[in-house]
């Protein structure tokens, strides 16, 4: 079981997404924006970030870039729609940030869960919460 912090401003593709995997027998955090992100990942052992792109108070660049600096080893889901921007856009700024997978919204569950085990598999062992 790994520990998922899944970040969203839409709050039903973050209970679905948490619903997901909760369903895989994984454990789900869920947070509306970066700024809540940030200081869970202070206080919850984290595995997997999970992060849209567009959300308000700190958008999902921020997100990638504050967490690559902090904690290097986290693996990191990167998921948008693209808004007016547009999805490839977002997605490929998602991995120039350091996000190590990108997915496009609607999340197609399939592709969902095996991005997740694909990138869980991959993992370090689950790093210690600062103290």
């Amino acid at each position: 079981m790994a520990t998922i912090l899944i970040a969203d401003d839409d709050p039903i593709v973050r209970d679905i997404a948490g619903e997901m995997l909760r369903a895989t027998a994984h454990a789900a955090v869920l947070a509306e924006d970066g700024v809540e992100v940030l200081r869970l990942l202070d206080v919850v052992a984290v595995d997997l970030l999970i992060t849209d792109m567009l959300m308000p108070n700190m958008d999902g660049g921020e997100v990638i870039l504050a967490a690559r600096e902090k904690y290097p080893d986290l693996k990191i889901l990167a998921i948008s729609g693209g808004g007016a921007v547009g999805v490839d856009l977002m997605l490929r700024t998602a991995r120039a940030f350091g996000a190590d997978a990108t997915l496009t919204k609607p999340l197609q569950i399939a592709t969902f869960i095996r991005t997740v085990d694909q990138l869980l598999q991959s993992r370090p062992l689950l790093r210690s919460v600062a103290s």
